[in-house]
């Protein structure tokens, strides 16, 4: 009985309190002070729940934190790379060997397309091997050409592979000509001398001394000893390091210049070697 004539009161009690939550809720530092007195327990809900999300991930097979996922995308991307360089270098060979099929050799010549297998870890742009030899025709001192370009020759030849030394090598050594001119001379590479003065190239001497040949003039193939066509595109002339002249005077006798090549030597995967026929084969 005691009970039930409380009861009015409690409730008129617990409806006061209501109400005053009620108000303290729509005030700030009414709701600053709930914050402040539930902080405690929302922190550690928050704790327990991520505790929980990463217990459940370990579990999991196959699952991994962000930061191994980022891992796991940048060594992928890193594969994709060079992939994506492997393809740009078999793209640049595919359209490196169309332009040396369509090369047409001169009449009484035969063209002969290798490969290159190896380089000379030393002298890179110097010597190679390529992947044709007696079998194929190949022969010592033919021309060798990349995108019609002369750019050496051969030095020895074996069964199946040759030996090519470029134009910048000093065993490099055959007969040009300065282009639109009489004037011709013999070609030689710097070497290791290329170096020394920071130009690489190559070395033409015994021109005539008299002859006016400004930087830039093409240097072709003079064709004498029947060893090369006549007339292929070899390099330029440029001004010696020194003097800054173009056509420098030996002993009073007779010309010399230095040339550069009309491409790197360096970065090519085929070259086409130019052999001369036999006179039976000739048209």
């Amino acid at each position: 009985m005691a009970f039930q004539k409380n009861l009015p009161i409690k409730q008129i009690i617990l409806g006061i309190v209501a109400v005053l939550a009620l108000l303290l809720a729509m005030t700030g530092w009414g709701r600053r002070f709930a914050a402040a007195v539930l902080s405690p327990f929302v922190g550690t809900a928050n704790w327990a729940t991520e505790g929980l999300g990463t217990a459940v991930r370990a579990l999991q097979p196959g699952r991994m934190t962000k930061t191994a996922e980022i891992h796991t995308l940048k060594a992928r991307i890193e594969e994709l790379q060079t992939i994506l360089a492997g393809t740009d270098d078999l793209r640049r060979q595919n359209e490196e060997l169309r332009r040396a099929a369509k090369l047409s050799p001169p009449t009484q010549w035969h063209a002969v397309l290798t490969e290159v297998i190896s380089r000379d870890p030393e002298r890179w742009d110097e010597r190679m091997m390529v992947g044709g030899g007696t079998e194929e025709g190949i022969v010592v001192g033919a021309a060798a050409l990349v995108d019609g370009l002369v750019i050496g020759r051969v030095l020895h030849v074996h069964r199946h592979s040759a030996e090519i030394v470029t134009i910048l090598s000093e065993e490099c050594r055959f007969g040009v000509a300065l282009a639109n001119s009489d004037a011709v001379g013999v070609l030689q590479g710097l070497g290791m001398r290329r170096w020394m003065d920071g130009q690489p190239g190559f070395l033409v001497d015994y021109l005539p001394k008299d002859i006016a040949v400004q930087r830039g003039h093409p240097i072709v193939t003079s064709g004498l000893g029947g060893w090369m066509p006549s007339g292929l595109p070899v390099g330029t002339a440029v001004a010696d390091p020194a003097t800054g002249t173009v056509l420098q005077i030996q002993d009073s006798a007779y010309g010399q210049l230095r040339g550069a090549p009309s491409r790197p030597l360096g970065t090519f995967h085929f070259v086409t070697i130019m052999v001369p026929l036999p006179p039976s084969s000739q048209p």
